[in-house]
């Protein structure tokens, strides 16, 4: 598939895709830890000190958020996605700057307001993000799914909706932030994905 002509956001680097053995390290790493909760306010703390604006902005966007059970699911996404960077690409890793992501907010939100006025588009915002960044939106995507199943007797899960859109928001944006905050690898150009 080819990048669409009428889009806002930029495509991902070819050095940038995170691969799908990060996300799975990733998910492991956190579904084996003896106390999710614990690990998840360690990991907000190494990210206070390698990603101090992303880490502003990760907790403003979620302090919004009063659902609990969205909250949860925000800050667990929000490490997640951070941590499957540095998996992939560790010291390639540019700290972000305020100015970054207040730019991929505004190109994320330009691109909205692009497809919401146009009857034709067929691909929504987070499509885009999706086609960049495959393997860790497939992950976002499983777990949004999992928060908003039913339960057992069938009933829907109390939690927010308005408030999980807040969360895929945020993470959307930040999973762009850290596409274009990986340096190439040494001695290599930089480039960007041609999708096919």
């Amino acid at each position: 598939m080819m990048w669409p002509a009428r889009s806002a956001i930029r495509p991902v680097p070819a050095h940038a895709v995170v691969p799908r053995d990060a996300v799975d390290a990733v998910e492991a790493d956190l579904e084996e830890s003896d106390d999710l909760e614990a690990r998840i306010v360690q990991a907000f703390r190494e990210l206070d000190v390698s990603q101090p604006a992303l880490s502003k902005f990760l907790r403003a966007e979620l302090e919004a958020v009063t659902d609990d059970t969205a909250s949860a699911l925000g800050q667990f996404l929000g490490v997640a996605v951070h941590q499957s960077f540095v998996e992939a690409f560790g010291a390639r890793m540019r700290p972000l700057d305020e100015n970054a992501l207040a730019s991929t907010r505004a190109t994320f939100d330009w691109d909205e307001e692009l497809r919401r006025g146009a009857a034709d588009e067929m691909l929504e915002s987070d499509d885009l993000v999706a086609i960049g960044q495959p393997h860790l939106m497939a992950f976002v995507r499983e777990q949004l799914d999992a928060a908003l199943e039913p339960d057992e007797d069938g009933d829907a899960p109390d939690v927010d909706l308005d408030a999980v859109s807040t969360v895929y928001r945020t993470v959307l944006i930040e999973i762009l932030a850290l596409g274009h905050a990986v340096t190439p690898p040494r001695g290599t150009a930089p480039s960007v994905s041609v999708l096919m």
